[in-house]
């Protein structure tokens, strides 16, 4: 094996007659001249080319005379939901890969061909190509899980602390778990295409390993709808919660508006100045011991107010009945 950081047009000749398969990976999508001499010099197909310098393309698979295109969104190693595009031709005797900028998540490809004992030394490009593909999509387990185990922590704290949780951050979440499953289900139609029809390009061994791909996108997507399920069923759990609590406060408020009501009756009746000289004006108001009977009155009206709440259970209790 020959590793080599910078490599001219001139060399690749060479290189494709003196080993097997050469892997050339290309950093950059501003030297659009580069890109077609490559598309010359391995017989690429120019609508290929052309989807190469336009991102934002589907995850795909077209099949050209002589070779395949595939078009992925390789993570960032950040472990944030961000993607980067990667093209990939293969052909019978190359694999090219194109990506926007540097740093990939594909070192674990060149480790294994540094290794001299690897199985991937001694096969053709099609299982190189498998090996960057399956690469990529395994990249998506840490970033997946880890956005589980925060929906999860914040599902647990409103369960367990009443933590307030920041809705706006939960949209967030699920608004970038649609983005990633939008990405995965083309990406599994890509595998699924590979491992379950002839392929010029790709023999009938390499697409028995793409067939493991598939299931790992499978596995990936049905982690995404359950974490996107989680953040919905926190997002109305959450809600929920807040509702009783309004709920709880209301009520404690009108308890004590109805026993206040009949206090506010006897004290604004009893403040209205009546003149006692005149009949049929309370005569009451000459009682002797007037302020303290009304007091008593007022003092067992809102007792018998609050036995009977806590009678039905409105108050002390966390059941309505």
């Amino acid at each position: 094996m020959e590793e080599k950081e910078h490599c001219e047009l001139e060399d690749l000749k060479k290189l494709q007659a003196t080993y097997q398969v050469v892997w050339l990976n290309i950093v950059g999508l501003q030297n659009v001249e580069l890109i077609q001499h490559l598309g010359k010099l391995f017989n690429l197909h120019p609508l290929a080319l052309e989807d190469v310098v336009s991102l934002g393309q589907r995850p795909k698979l077209d099949q050209y005379e002589g070779s395949a295109f595939m078009v992925m969104h390789a993570p960032e190693p950040s472990g944030e939901l961000e993607f980067e595009q990667y093209s990939m031709f293969v052909g019978e005797n190359f694999v090219i890969t194109i990506q926007e900028r540097p740093g990939d998540c594909l070192e674990p490809v060149r480790d294994r061909l540094r290794r001299s004992g690897g199985h991937i030394r001694k096969r053709p490009s099609d299982y190189l190509a498998y090996a960057i593909f399956d690469t990529i999509v395994d990249h998506y387990f840490p970033m997946v899980e880890g956005y589980l185990e925060k929906v999860d922590k914040l599902e647990n704290d409103v369960i367990a602390n009443d933590a307030v949780i920041n809705i706006e951050e939960l949209h967030r979440i699920r608004h970038l778990l649609l983005n990633l499953r939008l990405i995965l289900w083309p990406t599994r139609d890509v595998a699924g295409s590979v491992a379950g029809k002839e392929q010029p390009i790709f023999s009938a061994e390499t697409r028995l390993f793409f067939r493991d791909t598939h299931d790992h996108t499978l596995q990936l997507g049905d982690m995404v709808d359950a974490c996107r399920s989680s953040a919905s069923e926190l997002m109305d759990l959450y809600l929920s919660k807040v509702n009783a609590r309004m709920g709880e406060v209301m009520k404690v408020l009108t308890l004590i508006a109805t026993i206040f009501m009949p206090l506010s009756f006897i004290a604004g009746l009893y403040g209205m100045n009546f003149d006692r000289q005149y009949p049929g004006n309370m005569p009451e108001l000459g009682f002797r011991y007037g302020y303290f009977a009304v007091l008593t009155l007022m003092g067992t009206i809102a007792f018998a107010f609050v036995f009977y709440f806590w009678k039905k259970g409105w108050i002390g209790r966390n059941t309505l009945k």
